[in-house]
């Protein structure tokens, strides 16, 4: 019985064990992706067209952003640089003076309006003044001849009198000249007044011909800031495509550059085991060397890429892959884009219950 019992014992210890290793020990080996590695490659490419007279780096360079990679001919942009701000400055002298032109015209126009104006006005005053002169004397006048007439007035008088008729008769004829002459005075100053806006005209339009040519100015600046092509990124040349000498066209590439400090290794992990990848999950990622690195997965992609095994006889499903990247640290800078890397993905666990999964 007690060795009934010790036995048991021993199968229940066993039992245990073995549960335990199951409910906590991964079943199966590492599932191996294969992968490539990649990186961000820039294609540094010149925004016009002219002939590289300088080449600052080679394939291998190590490059900072901001760093000089290539210089073309500036020759003749320097010259369409001088040529427009030349044009700059002439059109700045034909706006000062035709500022200066408007400005006089303006104040010589008005204040020759104001006088035109207060020279019509005075006249018409005298001409006023100068008719009630005359009513008056055409009024005393008729009085004395009335009184000449019944022998009460002398001769004398009514000479006088009629001579004083005559001369304000006068005096109106030419105060009516003068009022004529002042009217025609306004209208030529009116008329003046015209030129002020051909003048503000001709101002306005210099001003748009200096702002045109200012506009011109800052395109030639930046069209020679672009002879010269810095590196958009810290890096190393990997290809350089163009050659010192040559003419080479907007947008052709120079040179290509990697950033060689963030790398990352792209694989297809089969739909059966996709929905267990994580974001931020750190998966094991072996290279050609044997050397094991860890990384974390940042890409996960929404939608698969190509079917891995098709089935052409049509009696099973394909199976499809969904992209991720898992970055990678490259101390030393040992890594390089293209080269084949295998994501290590642990064996996914299963539910398991004693005796049965």
């Amino acid at each position: 019985m007690i060795g009934g019992k010790s036995l048991g014992a021993v199968g229940a210890v066993f039992l245990l064990a073995l549960a335990f290793y199951l409910l906590t020990t991964p079943q199966g080996a590492e599932i191996p992706l294969t992968g490539i590695i990649d990186g961000n490659e820039v294609i540094v490419s010149p925004q016009i067209t002219g002939r590289m007279i300088h080449l600052a780096v080679d394939e291998g360079s190590q490059v900072k952003k901001g760093d000089l990679i290539a210089e073309l001919d500036p020759t003749e942009l320097e010259a369409s640089l001088t040529a427009a701000k030349a044009n700059v400055a002439s059109l700045q002298a034909q706006v000062r003076e035709a500022s200066h032109n408007y400005a006089w015209t303006s104040d010589q126009s008005d204040a020759a309006l104001r006088q035109a104006q207060a020279m019509l006005t005075s006249a018409r005053a005298q001409l006023d003044q100068g008719r009630a002169n005359l009513w008056r004397d055409q009024t005393n006048y008729e009085r004395v001849r009335k009184l000449f007439d019944g022998g009460v007035e002398s001769a004398q008088a009514r000479d006088q009198a009629e001579a004083a008729l005559r001369a304000s008769q006068a005096n109106v004829h030419a105060l009516e000249d003068s009022v004529r002459a002042q009217e025609g005075a306004l209208g030529v100053a009116r008329a003046n007044l015209k030129q002020v806006d051909v003048r503000q005209s001709q101002s306005a339009t210099v001003r748009a011909q200096l702002d045109q040519a200012r506009a011109a100015a800052t395109q030639a600046a930046t069209l020679l800031g672009y002879t010269k092509i810095y590196a958009p990124i810290d890096g190393i040349v990997s290809v350089r495509v163009a050659k010192q000498g040559e003419v080479v066209s907007q947008g052709a590439p120079i040179v290509v550059l990697v950033d060689l400090d963030h790398l990352w290794v792209r694989a297809g992990v089969e739909e059966s085991y996709a929905d267990a990848i994580q974001f931020g999950q750190t998966l094991k990622v072996r290279l050609p060397s044997g050397d094991i690195l860890e990384g974390q997965v940042f890409f996960k992609g929404v939608e698969s890429d190509f079917a891995t095994q098709r089935d052409v006889s049509r009696t099973k499903r394909d199976v499809k892959t969904f992209a991720i990247k898992v970055s990678l640290p490259n101390q030393g800078r040992r890594l390089f884009v293209g080269m084949t890397a295998t994501v290590l993905l642990p064996p996914r666990e299963k539910k398991r219950w004693f005796g049965r999964w």
